[in-house]
């Protein structure tokens, strides 16, 4: 079980719905080649990643074990690589049914398996509902990536980031830089606008997560959600949300804020 618990019923419903907005997206393309901005890859590229990657969820779902890099950004970035490099397919309509059924298969699977069954999934160990939260998390930062190309509005709401963040700690965990937090002694309260709050403890590199701070708070970050997400998966620059007040900081140490999200690689 993770620092915060699933709502099991909300985060089942909302990936099925951006699943499928997913695929209304992208299922009228006549051409997936267009450019993902700041990324390597296409639409359609991304595209056959998320259904691809729905099929992995439901293998980890049925207890049938899947290796996919290393649980670093650099060891997932290369089973990325071989995965689209197996797979051609790029067509839009193909690729939009694939996600929707991959996901629903997934969805169906989940419902016939113990919440608190374990998972070893390529962001690390969870149990089986932080496992939907993860699915949700990984469309949705896609989903996002792929609406920028089209110019189209970003699908995340406030509501999907509550329902993300089970997951999203469990990512602190398994994401976290050493390098860059071996030294590091400071506590941060994380608090979503309208949502949980998360204390974050380095303690010379050692990450313990709570709801509530074992000691004396250095460092409160107060966010709108969205713009967390945003931010997080490296989907925009922190400078904007923080000039609109979307992303504040308190406290005795508040300029550790500003490299709060530099000590996790982002998924």
């Amino acid at each position: 079980m993770g620092v915060l618990a699933v709502d099991r019923a909300g985060t089942r419903e909302a990936l099925l719905e951006v699943t499928e907005k997913l695929a209304d997206m992208i299922r009228p393309l006549p051409d997936t080649a267009i450019p993902i901005p700041g990324a390597d890859w296409t639409v359609g590229e991304t595209a056959n990643h998320v259904a691809m990657a729905g099929q992995l969820f439901v293998d980890l779902a049925n207890g049938i074990p899947r290796v996919h890099g290393d649980v670093t950004k650099e060891g997932m970035a290369a089973a990325n690589a071989e995965w689209l490099a197996r797979d051609p397919e790029r067509r839009a309509d193909r690729l939009a049914d694939a996600i929707v059924s991959s996901t629903r298969t997934f969805l169906d699977t989940v419902e016939g398996r113990p919440p608190t069954q374990s998972v070893m999934a390529p962001a690390g160990k969870m149990d089986m509902e932080t496992l939907v939260s993860y699915a949700l998390t990984h469309t949705l930062m896609h989903d996002c990536a792929i609406a920028r190309a089209l110019r189209k509005p970003l699908p995340v709401m406030r509501a999907h980031v509550n329902l993300m963040m089970p997951f999203l700690t469990v990512g602190m965990e398994s994401f976290v830089l050493k390098e860059k937090t071996k030294d590091l002694t400071a506590c941060f309260l994380l608090h979503l606008r309208g949502g949980p709050q998360v204390a974050v403890t380095f303690d010379k590199g050692v990450l313990r997560l709570d709801t509530k701070p074992p000691r004396r708070v250095d460092c409160h970050i107060v966010a709108d959600p969205v713009a967390l997400f945003l931010v997080a998966m490296g989907l925009k620059k922190q400078w904007g949300p923080i000039a609109t007040g979307k992303l504040m900081t308190w406290g005795t140490k508040p300029w550790l804020a500003l490299q709060f999200v530099g000590f996790f690689a982002t998924p």
